[in-house]
């Protein structure tokens, strides 16, 4: 993948939960699903958090007691949208100057269905670095967590 030639990653995905379920468990939730393995920090991750609100952090927190900022939440529709402010360069590390979206639909399809459309904008601005070529496999990766997290919190 070439940032200079692609404008975004897309991904589509039905989830099997309520709209409200899926929106609640991918911001309330995110550290229940999130990959561990996934992170901008100099040790391990400890816990993955966003603050449900607009200029809310995007951060997580490590085993050195640090915290280490990802971004922020741009949109907070509960439970229709969510935008969040990607600012983690082409080198896998944060950068306040720069903001990529991270952009999530919840459409509710029925009861216990909802269609999540996914975007990540804007790639051009990570600029070079060895992460982005993989960013389209790990979002992928990483929504696949959320699907079945998603699922396993839903209540009947």
């Amino acid at each position: 993948m070439n940032t200079a030639t692609i404008g975004s990653i897309t991904k589509e995905l039905i989830v099997e939960t309520p709209q409200a379920n899926a929106f609640k468990v991918f911001t309330e939730n995110m550290d229940s699903w999130w990959p561990r393995t996934h992170h901008i920090g100099k040790s391990p991750m400890t816990e993955l958090l966003l603050e449900p609100r607009p200029k809310g952090r995007w951060f997580s927190r490590h085993e050195d007691g640090s915290e280490v900022d990802i971004g922020y939440v741009l949109v907070w529709q509960p439970h229709d949208v969510l935008v969040l402010a990607w600012q983690v360069n082409g080198r896998f590390e944060y950068d306040p100057e720069i903001v990529t979206e991270v952009e999530v639909q919840f459409i509710a399809r029925g009861p216990r269905t909802t269609l999540i459309r996914f975007e990540h904008k804007n790639l051009a601005r990570l600029g070079e670095g060895k992460h982005v070529e993989g960013m389209d496999e790990g979002w992928g990766l990483i929504l696949e967590l959320y699907k079945k997290q998603a699922l396993l919190t839903f209540e009947i």
